[in-house]
């Protein structure tokens, strides 16, 4: 049991994604990933990524159920399980919402190319994403932490998981001298899509029986999936699966489209910025040809044990049968907001900045707010600090990222969720506050700098000499012209 406590943990809220996207990064002026959560933010530098995996690498799972703050308890110097008995149910389920939700992000950038010409950022990139979205009933943990007798609905209770493929072409384009335009179409296909919904499921509890049932419905797509089978017949997947690859080629006809528009606007000779940019606004179009369908049902019921027999008296079932293939269909990106306002001082080399963050899920909508201070020390060194708000995002858990971006190279390392406090459990040191995680690394190769851009400046020291003090000549004092004039004088 602390194991699976210990594994659940680290897969709700703390595994190394909106797509992930990394807030910190987001006035940091080298990095690529900015110009992911707005298309009107170009990088410094061009750049190319030509390491799939490593190139640029983004990971988001976030929850507003659980962190180890209300898993896990102290009492009497020792740390505890919330099923532990020394922690009441009242204590551990006041913590918990009506509905719990946890989505899992995934970016992998395949390829990426970006390069500024005389007044353009072009950029080029090929990612493969997932998204997946779980809702939880309270119910369940209700039962799970003080099973007595009583009705228990669990029905509020969803998956579901996508995977597609990106070519995405963009560019950034200044309109005036204070306004900044970025635009990027996407290709899309699709991989996969599995969707789980429960129509019915719930626990009865009393002094004569235990009883639970189950019923949902599965919709799945896949280009390795053969939807030649027989509605009413069992859910086999070896019957399934297709065993043809070339088929399997065949089958790929989920497409869609994605776009991403932002704007920067400048004032104060570009100390102060406000910039806003919508991603993944678009959709994905599934191929009928490799849906396939089921519905499933469980049933089980305990009625006590028989001392007569010794046996315990229990009945139970499963069913899942195929049902009848269904036509293409639709589902939509998960599309995000983000709004920005940044403060230079010192030419340019800190920044302050405060990000809005909506993201819109399938099943319902979160947004973060997120403080920055950003130091860029240098023409190849920037790093950022930042604390995320909203969301049960605790105090003490704060956001790091580093970019060294040289003349021909280009690391990136940040996470926006760190936690600074921690609870030692079984030896092991635990976050305690964490609730989220997002986790990027990047590594690339840059090709040139804008020269339209503003970039930073030395920092001026105020001169000591006196006002009255004689200025030096300049070239036209000292023209040949100019020495005639005095000599004739």
């Amino acid at each position: 049991m602390r194991r699976f406590l210990i594994i659940l943990l680290a897969v709700v809220g703390g595994v190394a994604t909106s797509v992930a996207q990394m807030r910190t990064a987001y006035f940091m002026e080298g990095s690529y990933f900015r110009t992911e959560m707005n298309a009107a933010l170009a990088p410094t530098r061009g750049y190319l990524q030509v390491i799939p995996g490593v190139g640029g690498l983004g990971v988001n799972v976030s929850n507003n159920y659980f962190s180890v703050n209300n898993l896990f308890y102290q009492r009497d110097g020792q740390v505890h399980t919330f099923m532990s008995s020394k922690v009441t149910a009242d204590e551990f389920l006041k913590q918990l919402g009506n509905k719990g939700r946890i989505n899992a992000n995934l970016t992998t950038t395949l390829l990426g190319f970006g390069a500024h010409t005389d007044k353009l950022f072009w950029s080029f990139g090929l990612n493969l994403r997932s998204t997946s979205e779980v809702t939880l009933s309270k119910d369940m943990f209700t039962a799970l932490k003080g099973l007595t007798n009583g009705y228990y609905d669990l029905g509020d209770t969803s998956l579901s998981n996508r995977e597609y493929l990106e070519a995405a072409v963009g560019f950034a384009i200044p309109l005036k001298d204070f306004m900044t335009f970025g635009f990027r179409v996407k290709g899309l296909v699709g991989i996969a899509d599995i969707s789980m919904g429960v129509d019915e499921m719930y626990l009865d509890v009393n002094e004569e029986y235990v009883r639970a049932s189950m019923m949902g419905n599965i919709r799945a797509n896949s280009p390795i999936f053969n939807p030649n089978y027989l509605p009413g017949s069992d859910l086999a997947f070896d019957t399934i699966i297709h065993n043809d690859y070339r088929q399997m080629l065949k089958n790929v006809k989920s497409w869609g489209l994605g776009l991403d528009f932002g704007f920067e606007f400048r004032f104060l000779e570009d100390q102060l910025k406000v910039s806003v940019g919508v991603n993944d606004l678009g959709f994905i179009r599934w191929n009928r040809a490799s849906t396939i369908n089921a519905m499933g049902n469980a049933g089980f019921m305990y009625e006590g044990f028989n001392l007569s027999t010794n046996e315990a008296k229990v009945d139970h079932n499963f069913a899942a049968t195929m049902t009848a293939p269904t036509g293409a269909y639709t589902t939509r990106l998960n599309c995000s907001l983000n709004a920005g306002i940044e403060y230079n001082i010192l030419q340019n080399h800190i920044a302050f900045g405060l990000l809005s963050h909506t993201q819109f899920c399938q099943s319902h909508t979160r947004t973060e707010l997120t403080a920055s201070v950003n130091f860029r020390i240098g023409r190849w060194l920037s790093t950022s600090f930042s604390h995320t708000f909203l969301n049960g995002n605790e105090p003490g858990v704060f956001g790091w990222a580093v970019n060294v971006h040289p003349t021909g190279f280009n690391l990136f390392l940040g996470a926006d969720f760190i936690d600074t406090r921690f609870a030692v459990y079984n030896g092991m040191a635990i976050p305690k506050m964490l609730s989220s995680a997002n986790v990027y690394v990047g590594v690339g190769f840059n090709l040139g700098k804008a020269k339209y851009m503003r970039s930073m400046q030395p920092i001026e020291k105020k001169s000591k000499k006196s006002k009255s003090q004689p200025t030096t000549a300049t070239p036209e004092s000292t023209s040949p012209a100019a020495v005639a004039a005095t000599a004739t004088m």
